[in-house]
């Protein structure tokens, strides 16, 4: 790919993350002198956050950033009629697909090094909160993007990852939704809450969804930046490289 007139090198490939006995697919995206690695939990709410080199999987390479997007339904479960009804139970089987990933991922020695962070949409934005609920030592940021926050419940007191929310600002009913989510994290957390004027629920319009994935990077690049500590050199992905 092609940043700023530059060339970067980009590696990417096909993966399986074994869970409960199912395989989960999914793709990822590692671009060279990666400065932190992003698992994306989509859902049909933002279908703009796929596998593919454009929209927000391009803004996060371009500053640096690896992806893994990982189809966190099999077949059969994509096509259950009940699978938005029952809500809860789905909240947290994606939860614990996402915290399966990241274990995943930090066995393999090429990307351990690396500070790791969730984003969500749909109810991908409730299971990144319970992700980090479980495991507030497993990454180092957070952001929902539009979706049901609300559905962590709970386990948001619990939270004690920087997090950030982006909200649709023209419907007022996710406004009043997401800024409660804000005010029930803790408020010794790290937390952020940005209301996108002209943005509507699912986020169509495309000025105000570009906005939110340049929000989204810039928060996962500081929090990993924060992470690695003053004086730490960018990771290189070489054997000698400074860690």
């Amino acid at each position: 790919m092609s940043v700023g007139g530059m060339s970067m090198r980009v590696h990417q490939r096909d993966v399986e993350v074994g869970v409960g006995g199912r395989l989960l697919s999914g793709r990822l995206v590692v671009p060279e002198r990666a400065a932190g690695l992003v698992l994306l939990a989509g859902d049909e709410e933002v279908p703009r956050v796929e596998a593919g080199g454009g929209g927000l999987h391009g803004t996060l390479h371009a500053a640096g950033l690896a992806t893994l997007w990982l189809e966190l339904r099999t077949a059969d479960e994509e096509m259950a009629e009940d699978w938005t009804l029952r809500e809860g139970p789905h909240v947290e089987l994606i939860a614990h697909r996402l915290e399966v990933a990241r274990d995943w991922l930090q066995r393999d020695e090429s990307l351990s090094l690396l500070p790791m962070g969730y984003l969500g949409t749909g109810l991908g934005s409730a299971a990144v909160l319970v992700a980090a609920a479980h495991q507030p030592g497993g990454v180092q940021a957070v952001v929902t993007l539009g979706g049901r926050p609300d559905k962590a419940g709970a386990l948001l007191a619990d939270v004690r990852v920087p997090t950030l929310l982006i909200g649709a600002g023209d419907d007022p009913d996710r406004v009043a939704l997401v800024r409660s989510v804000f005010d029930r994290l803790p408020a010794e957390t790290r937390k952020g809450l940005q209301l996108l004027d002209g943005a509507s629920r699912g986020f169509p319009e495309p000025v105000p969804l570009a906005t939110a994935w340049r929000l989204a990077t810039a928060w996962f690049s500081d929090c990993f930046r924060a992470a690695a500590g003053p004086g730490v050199l960018e990771w290189t992905g070489e054997q000698d490289g400074a860690v």
